[in-house]
């Protein structure tokens, strides 16, 4: 089950000072749906030594962080597997018996199937919250550090919410920090007695609490929330680069005292971090993420308005007519097979590269011409694409762009 706070224990013990002092070396991996042996090596070796030649194998690769571990105590997390194949297993834990006695490898996953390949010793099973720990956390959110007992006209209410929300922390914290704004007893019944609860859950895969968090938020918020679903899962974006992107489409109201537009959407971004939907990177302090389900509840808000294309052959994003937005992830050589479906979104206004490695990449010319032609452009990424050495002149005809990214 998704939500449990599997990651977040999993980063608690990563992070203690004193696991710092006991193990030599440490590196965490996102791993997510699609289990790449090749991306898990290289993102572990970029941990732990901090660069690497982007240019080689797997085979290389492996050897590589081999020699990095032989005789050293290392900590290794493996967060969000869903791989079921052993034989990838295998190939990918082949370094990892160069190690010192006493390394640890720390899978989080929601399928029993999955642990019972990867494990040695036996799974350990989160449960969800007691009702008064389910409590404490949504109080935490929602009365913002003040006494509960201050509010005696929402306790009740409160304590009904938190029983809806099932045990699971990450709804106790989205609905914490929806009510945070609205300390007003009609609006807290509201969330209590919505039909968003009677929704099945396997209806749509969103847990109810995340569909509430979203539909009580402001419009302009909304707006802005939804953009996110741009993002890959797992994505580390910085505050400003988002930021950006919001204000080259058009996404924020101006202030109405004329203020900064920069200012409107600091203000947004941090009012969507207090309702939980970002969290803090742990890898880079100065990046954040947003948690699975709050990408999937993005992306069922936006459908196929905005599309994620991965994998040489794009994954299962279909791009169409109705596409207005479209992000890249970075494979070494993004062939023209990838975006054959680019000419489809005549309106396109986001072509925008997420980067997956720290290899260089390769694009095929012929999408440089299929974007000079999609005049309502407002974000044009062209980040590490390294055999483009001059922009065409037709450039110039992009009247609306807005944010160029070399």
């Amino acid at each position: 089950m998704g939500g449990l706070g599997k990651t977040t224990l999993a980063q608690l013990i990563y992070n203690d000072p004193r696991v710092d002092k006991w193990f030599d070396r440490k590196a965490w991996v996102c791993v997510s749906e699609e289990f790449d042996a090749f991306k898990v090596t290289k993102t572990i070796l970029e941990e732990i030594i901090c660069s690497c030649d982007g240019n080689q194998n797997l085979n290389q690769l492996q050897l590589k962080l081999k020699e990095q571990l032989s005789g050293k105590k290392y900590l290794i997390i493996l967060d969000d597997v869903w791989n079921k194949n052993y034989f990838h297993w295998k190939e990918l834990a082949s370094p990892f018996t160069s190690g010192a006695k006493n390394s640890k490898i720390i899978v989080t996953t929601r399928d029993e199937n999955v642990a019972a390949i990867m494990r040695n010793v036996p799974t350990y099973r989160l449960d969800v919250l007691s009702d008064d720990d389910c409590w404490k956390l949504f109080a935490k959110h929602a009365f913002d550090g003040s006494s509960p007992a201050k509010h005696p006209d929402l306790m009740a209410i409160g304590e009904a919410i938190v029983k809806r929300c099932g045990g699971l922390p990450l709804a106790a914290k989205a609905l914490g920090g929806l009510l945070r704004c609205k300390p007003d007893a009609d609006e807290w019944k509201k969330i209590l007695h919505s039909n968003f609860w009677d929704i099945p859950n396997d209806a749509t895969n969103i847990l109810p609490a995340l569909t509430l968090s979203y539909h009580y938020l402001p419009s302009h918020l909304k707006r802005c929330f939804a953009y996110c679903s741009i993002f890959p899962k797992d994505y580390e974006f910085e505050k400003e680069e988002l930021i950006q992107l919001w204000m080259a489409e058009g996404l924020l109201e101006l202030p109405k005292d004329n203020g900064d537009l920069e200012e409107r959407g600091t203000e947004c971004f941090k009012d969507l971090r207090l309702r939980s939907f970002f969290q803090q990177s742990k890898r880079k302090k100065s990046c954040f993420v947003m948690h699975d389900l709050i990408s999937d509840l993005a992306k069922s808000v936006t459908g196929e308005f905005i599309c994620t294309l991965e994998g040489s052959g794009g994954g299962s994003c279909v791009i169409t007519e109705r596409t207005r937005h479209l992000s890249n992830v970075q494979e070494r050589y993004d062939v023209r097979q990838k975006f054959q479906s680019l000419a489809k979104a005549k309106g396109l206004r986001t072509f925008l590269i997420t980067k997956s490695g720290w290899y260089s990449s390769f694009v095929s010319d012929v999408l440089m011409h299929d974007l000079m032609v999609k005049s309502s452009l407002r974000v044009l990424s062209l980040a590490e694409y390294t055999n483009i050495k001059n922009l065409p002149e037709d450039i110039g005809n992009l009247k609306h762009l807005r944010n160029l990214n070399l």
